[in-house]
């Protein structure tokens, strides 16, 4: 078993990841007009991908259709285009080391070394 691999992912768990996050959405915006930010949409995008895996390989097709399909809605609401793609990135060359002596040789006659 590899150590840094990720646990299953629990029913239990992302149901009350969604539910939870449904609820706060429904608590906040009561009242009031209000849109969820880019970064709840890619939150639910996760929850409901995993969710989605989570039954398509149980061989809950159907209901794995569903929750991909939920899954991509808040991808495509959360601007997701892609993973951050790499950037060649060019830093200048260091300069040469200098030394530098940089030690004060004078003490005031009344020092004190409290610290």
């Amino acid at each position: 078993m590899n150590p840094t691999a990720a646990p299953a992912d629990s029913w239990l768990w992302l149901s009350a990841d969604v539910l939870s996050a449904r609820v706060l959405v429904w608590v906040v915006s009561a009242g009031r007009e209000a849109e969820l930010t880019p970064e709840a949409h890619l939150f639910f995008f996760d929850r409901y991908q995993r969710l989605a895996q989570y039954h398509r390989v149980r061989g809950r097709v159907g209901r794995a259709q569903v929750l991909q399909a939920k899954a991509d809605e808040h991808y495509h609401a959360g601007g997701g285009d892609g993973p951050p793609y790499a950037a060649a990135m060019a830093m200048p060359r260091p300069p040469r080391f200098i030394r530098t002596d940089a030690v004060s040789r004078h003490r005031p006659s009344d020092y004190d070394d409290a610290a």
